[in-house]
């Protein structure tokens, strides 16, 4: 399994609401595990918060490797969210476990404070971005 394999499981995940697969694909250092250190407490807020929102295109534009173990992709996420389309652009952080490419953290950019269209994001736009909270 590759970086992006990884990232596609979790997007098929989102897409049938499969919560359990979504919270299974967290490396074990991930600040979401933090928040939600378990899959009951998880998937509960996730069925009352998420359940809204609709995920329709995926799309990984972008790959680079830091080093052997951690890969950042740039991936293109268009859903429905109580009605209204949203399109946005976001670089996740994976690292390679004994269990494969995890999940880590990622930086979402929104478009409307970018300078091109999400096709043509690209590292420079994160890499620049004044405010760079992982989640």
């Amino acid at each position: 399994m590759t970086p992006i394999d990884c990232l596609r499981q979790r997007f098929e995940a989102h897409r049938r609401s499969d919560y359990a697969a979504i919270y299974a694909t967290y490396h074990p250092d991930a600040p979401f595990l933090q928040q939600f250190p378990d899959l009951d407490y998880y998937a509960d807020f996730a069925r009352e918060n998420l359940s809204s929102i609709q995920m329709m295109s995926w799309q990984c534009i972008m790959e680079r490797r830091l080093d052997p173990q951690q890969s950042e992709c740039i991936q293109i996420l268009e859903f429905d969210q109580c009605g209204v389309h949203c399109r946005m652009a976001e670089l996740a952080l994976l690292v390679l476990t004994a269990q494969g490419w995890l999940f880590h953290s990622a930086q979402k950019l929104d478009p409307d404070a970018l300078s091109v269209p999400l096709a043509l994001v690209d590292f420079s736009h994160f890499d620049d971005a004044v405010d760079k909270v992982r989640f």
